[in-house]
C-alpha cells in the first residue's frame, strides 16, 4: 500500500502533529508512506525535515509569499498544484491512498488540489481520496477558526473580524464560500472519504454536505510522546501551593489563552503558581514563572509532569492534543466551556467549567483535582487516559479507510 500524507508544515502545529504521527506509524507497519509539505518557517524547508524519513517539501518560497499576499485581498490561495506528484502516484506499484489534511495557509490552489484529484481518479479509479478537517476552513468563505461565529451557516454574507485565520485586509468571503463549497462537492462526486477529529467539525460539514458526508476518528497521542509518557514517573506537584500550567504557541492570542482569566488566577497571590508555556507572555507576577515557547517534547512533558493541574481556556481549538497528553500523564485538565474541550474530556469522564469554577478548582492540588473533576483516583483517569487516546487505535482506524473500506 502506498499512501501519501499532505500538510502545509511538517512538524508545526497540531494537524502536522496528527499527519506526521500517521506517516511514522504507517511506516512502521510496512506502508509505504511519503509526508508532503509546503514549507517551514519563512517558508525555507522544515527544521525536522533531515530528521524525519519520506519527506518532501513542496511548495517554493515564492509561491508561499505570493499567495499569503494576495489571500489578504482575494481570499483565496491563487498559486500551488501537485502536478509533479502525478507521475509516481500512476506508476507506485499496489493501492494509493492520498491523504490530505491542511490544504489551506498559503500553498495550494484549492482547484488546482480537485483537478488534481479528477485526473488521478480518471488514471487510478481504485485511488482513495481520504480529508481529515482539522478545522472549519470547509464550511466557511475563508476562515479556518470561526472563533464562535455562526455566519457560515447563511453563507458568510458579513465577517466579524478580518483577523480570523487566515487574515484578510478585504473581506470577499461572501463571494468565495459558494465556488469552494462546489470544489468539496466535486470531490465527494470522486467518493472522497471526509473526516475529523472533532464532532463538531464533522456536524457542521454533514449540515452543508449531507448526512453522514463527514466521520469521526479522534487524534491520538503520537509514537514519540507515548514514550516519553512511558518514562515520565506518577507524582504529586511539590510545593505549598498548586501550579496550574498555561500553555499556548503565543500566549497572546486571546482566542488560544483567555487573558483575563489567567489573570484572576493570578490575583490569587501565595495561594497559587502560574507557569506559562510558549512565546510572548503577558503575564507577570511574584507568583508567575515564564518558561518561555519548549520545542522539546521531553522537555514540556516533564515540566507538565510537576503541575498540578493545566488551564484550557482557547476557543478556536478542535481537538486539542496537549489535553490528552496532559490527561496521559496524570494532570488534570480545567477547561472552560468549550466544543473541542467537553468532547476530549468526555472520553476520561472530565467536564467543563465556567471562569468562576476554573478559578476555584486552581486552587486544588491535582488529587484532589481528579475527584473533582473526574469522580476517580489520579491513577484510574491516567490510566484511562492513556487508553482512550492511544496514536495506535487511530491509525488503526485510518487504515480501513486507506483500504477503501
Amino acid at each position: 500500500m502506498n499512501v501519501l500524507q499532505f500538510n502545509v508544515r511538517l512538524a508545526e502545529g497540531g494537524a502536522a502533529g496528527v499527519a506526521l504521527d500517521l506517516h511514522q506509524r504507517a511506516l512502521r507497519q510496512g506502508i509505504r508512506s511519503r509526508f508532503i509539505y509546503g514549507y517551514g518557517k519563512g517558508g525555507k524547508q522544515s527544521e525536522s525535515h533531515a530528521r524525519i524519513s519520506h519527506v518532501e517539501k513542496h511548495t517554493p518560497r515564492f509561491t508561499a509569499m505570493m499567495n499569503m499576499a494576495l489571500f489578504r485581498v482575494v481570499n483565496r490561495d491563487l498559486f500551488g498544484h501537485l502536478n509533479a506528484l502525478y507521475p509516481q502516484i500512476i506508476a507506485a506499484q499496489g493501492p494509493v491512498a492520498l491523504h490530505f489534511h491542511v490544504l489551506h495557509s498559503y500553498w495550494l490552489s484549492f482547484k488546482s488540489v480537485v483537478r488534481f484529484c479528477q485526473r488521478v481518479k480518471r488514471a487510478r479509479p481504485d485511488a482513495v481520496l481520504v480529508w481529515t478537517l482539522h478545522d472549519h476552513w470547509s464550511v466557511t468563505g475563508r476562515c479556518a477558526f470561526t472563533d464562535g461565529c455562526e455566519g457560515w451557516r447563511d453563507g458568510c454574507k458579513k465577517c466579524p473580524s478580518l483577523d480570523n485565520y487566515p487574515p484578510v485586509k478585504i473581506d470577499r468571503a461572501v463571494r468565495e464560500v459558494a465556488p469552494k463549497r462546489a470544489l468539496f462537492r466535486q470531490l465527494l462526486a470522486l467518493d472522497c472519504r471526509f473526516i475529523s477529529p472533532s464532532q463538531h467539525v464533522a456536524a457542521a460539514f454533514n449540515l452543508l454536505y449531507g448526512a453522514g458526508r463527514c466521520e469521526v476518528i479522534n487524534n491520538g497521542v503520537d509514537i514519540s510522546t507515548e514514550a516519553i509518557l512511558s518514562t515520565l514517573p506518577e507524582r504529586e506537584a511539590e510545593g505549598q501551593r498548586p501550579k496550574i500550567a498555561v500553555v499556548a504557541h503565543d500566549l497572546r492570542y486571546d482566542g488560544k489563552t483567555d487573558q483575563r482569566l489567567v489573570r484572576e488566577i493570578i490575583a490569587l497571590g501565595e495561594r497559587v503558581e502560574v507557569h506559562t508555556f510558549g512565546k510572548s507572555s503577558p503575564f507577570s507576577g511574584d507568583n508567575v514563572v515564564n518558561h518561555g515557547f519548549i520545542t522539546d517534547k521531553q522537555a514540556l512533558m516533564s515540566r507538565l509532569n510537576q503541575m498540578d493541574s493545566l488551564l484550557f481556556s482557547s476557543r478556536v481549538d478542535n481537538y486539542p492534543l496537549i489535553l490528552c497528553e496532559a490527561l496521559s500523564i496524570g494532570v488534570p485538565v480545567i477547561a472552560t466551556h468549550s466544543d473541542a474541550a467537553r468532547e476530549v474530556l468526555a472520553k476520561t469522564g472530565g467536564k467543563t467549567c465556567g471562569a468562576a469554577q476554573a478559578v476555584a478548582w486552581a486552587q486544588l492540588p491535582k488529587s484532589r483535582l481528579a475527584d473533582a473533576i473526574f469522580g476517580r483516583s489520579l491513577a484510574s483517569f491516567k490510566a484511562q487516559a492513556r487508553e482512550a487516546y492511544s496514536g495506535q487505535q487511530m491509525l488503526e482506524e485510518y487504515v480501513r479507510f486507506y483500504q477503501g473500506l
